[in-house]
C-alpha cells in the first residue's frame, strides 16, 4: 500500500513539474514612438447572430481575438476571412473594415488596440470601393 501511494506521490510531482505549453503568437506590433504617445486598450465585445460592427478604421493597429462563435471579417481589398473560436486578426492603421457575427451562436471577441493616445478609438467610415458591402448593408 505504501509503494502504491509513494509511487501516486511522484507521479503527480511529475505531472505538476512539466513546463506548460509554448505560448502561441498571434500578433507583433512596433509601436512607433516618432508619432506621439500610444495607449493600448484592451476590450470584450459581443455581437448577436447577424449584428455588424459598420466599416471603420482605427488611429492604430487592431487584434481581435475570437473566443466564441464565428465572425467574417471584410478588410478593404482583400478576400472576406472567416474566423472561428482560437483564432484572430490583425488590422493594421488606418485600414476599413468590418466584421459580422454569422454562427448560430453570438461571438465573442477580445480585441487589443495600439492607437494615439487622445484620438478617437474608432472612425465609422462609408463603404470602400474596393469592397462591396455584404447584403442587408
Amino acid at each position: 500500500m505504501i509503494r502504491i501511494l509513494l509511487a501516486l506521490a511522484a507521479a503527480t510531482t511529475a505531472a505538476a513539474a512539466a513546463p506548460p505549453p509554448a505560448p502561441i503568437t498571434h500578433a507583433e506590433i512596433t509601436v512607433p514612438r516618432a508619432n506621439g504617445p500610444q495607449q493600448v486598450v484592451v476590450q470584450t465585445r459581443e455581437f448577436p447572430k447577424g449584428a455588424s460592427s459598420g466599416w471603420h478604421v482605427h488611429n492604430g493597429t487592431e487584434v481581435a481575438y475570437l473566443v466564441s462563435g464565428e465572425m467574417e471579417f471584410r478588410v478593404a481589398g482583400n478576400p472576406v476571412q472567416r474566423q472561428h473560436p482560437g483564432e484572430s486578426i490583425t488590422i493594421p492603421r488606418g485600414i476599413a473594415h468590418m466584421g459580422t457575427s454569422v454562427g448560430n451562436e453570438p461571438a465573442r471577441l477580445v480585441i487589443t488596440l495600439v492607437v494615439d493616445k487622445g484620438k478617437p478609438l474608432r472612425v465609422a467610415v462609408p463603404v470602400p470601393k474596393t469592397m462591396p458591402a455584404p447584403k442587408g448593408q
